[in-house]
């Protein structure tokens, strides 16, 4: 599945390089990547069932493209496609399995972002630009570092939702050119694991490299 994903991101950035290419100054591809840092990414109470529990392990990364189309000067939706991968640990201790007390479990989400990016100020070749964002991921794989209870994975949830809130400060090379640094507040809609009460999100920070296009 992992494979179509990025076959079709692909095929999407070919597509919108060729239609950015018939306007002017009227579209942006940006790249970036950078680490992840999960909160509340665990378990309060034991699990019912089996006795583990869940805790937090941080950081881990997330890397991504996105196609920004620049309404005006100074307001700009953008879509971001990102690849996000978490971990976790389960603690076995005091439980019915005697193989291992701990285990780490990866867990790679595919992003499908909406931002609106606005203009906040310009200096020479510094701009700053505030971007509120809604969210939605969706679960590519998750797997146990020791590989012997595939099942102790279902309980985080496979789709997300939420919202977030950026600073983007973007250094411009050229006129079409620019460097951005991202800092990132994610919460999510409902918590990492079940019998977690406390919200769940996250933190990111993000360096990428931007291109607009036109004359």
């Amino acid at each position: 599945m992992k494979k179509i994903f990025f076959i079709l991101l692909l095929l999407a950035t070919i597509s919108f390089y060729g239609k950015a290419q018939t306007e002017e100054n009227k579209y942006t591809i940006g790249f970036d990547g950078g680490i992840t840092y999960n909160v509340n990414a665990y378990q309060i109470a034991k699990n019912a069932n089996y006795g583990n529990n869940y805790y937090g392990v941080s950081p881990r990364y997330n890397i991504g493209v996105d196609y920004g189309y620049n309404v005006s000067n100074r307001f700009r939706p953008r879509i971001e496609f990102k690849y996000v991968s978490v971990m976790y640990g389960l603690d076995f201790s005091n439980t019915i399995y005697n193989i291992t007390d701990k285990d780490f479990v990866t867990v790679n989400y595919f992003d499908i972002n909406l931002h609106f990016d606005y203009l906040l100020l310009t200096i020479k070749n510094f701009q700053l630009f505030a971007s509120p964002a809604l969210k939605y991921e969706f679960e590519l794989n998750a797997y146990p570092e020791v590989n012997w209870s595939p099942y102790l994975n279902m309980e985080h949830p496979g789709n997300l939702l939420g919202g977030a809130i950026a600073p983007i400060f973007k250094y411009n090379l050229s006129d079409h050119l620019g460097l951005t640094l991202t800092p990132e507040y994610t919460i999510f809609l409902e918590p990492f694991a079940s019998g977690n009460s406390k919200p769940y999100y996250r933190y990111s920070g993000n360096f990428g490299i931007e291109y607009k296009f036109g004359d």
